[in-house]
């Protein structure tokens, strides 16, 4: 996969997602939660300190990270089964490996605690990059939880996270 992703530039509401990387691209965590949490990970981001690299990583594991889901209960795997979808699709091709391995290590471990990423993320090179990469991923997603009634703001790892609160109330009706 070859998408050119320019850190000034990028547009959320036009960033390309293909329904067909989804297993169930309807349903509450499919393209239009998808496109929430780019639009949550974008303005976080404006305020994050992360270079364009952490920043191409960011908007691809955003893109891909519920892929793997196959319904919408409580499923702690789905971020290793989406990374499993990721390889399946060969939606990795042509990205360059300190990028993927950002991918891979945020897709995975964004359904998980926060101190188990940390321990993992301690055990690997790029620590600070790989939950700068995750960090922001999890706000972005945990601010769409407005979708089901159950944000909880203190979750929130980024102050700039909070700021953004009564914009995720908004969104899901602006973008269902």
């Amino acid at each position: 996969m070859n998408l050119q992703i320019d850190r000034a530039s990028f547009d959320p509401m036009v960033f390309p997602l293909d329904p067909l990387w989804f297993t169930r691209p309807g349903s509450i965590h499919g393209l239009s939660h998808t496109r929430r949490v780019l639009i949550h990970a974008a303005a976080i981001a404006a305020s994050v300190p992360m270079d364009d690299d952490e920043f191409e990583s960011l908007v691809l594991a955003i893109a891909w990270h519920d892929i793997g889901r196959t319904h919408d209960g409580w499923d702690r795997e789905h971020g290793a089964k989406s990374v499993a979808r990721i390889a399946e699709l060969g939606l990795a091709e042509g990205i360059e490996d300190p990028i993927l391995a950002r991918i891979r290590f945020a897709v995975e471990l964004h359904s998980t605690y926060d101190e188990l990423a940390a321990e993992r993320a301690a055990r690997l090179p790029e620590q600070e990059s790989l939950l700068r990469v995750l960090w922001v991923l999890k706000d972005a997603d945990g601010l769409d939880r407005v979708r089901i009634a159950d944000l909880d703001p203190r979750q929130l790892r980024h102050s700039v996270s909070r700021t953004v609160v009564d914009r995720a109330w908004e969104l899901p009706r602006q973008l269902p």
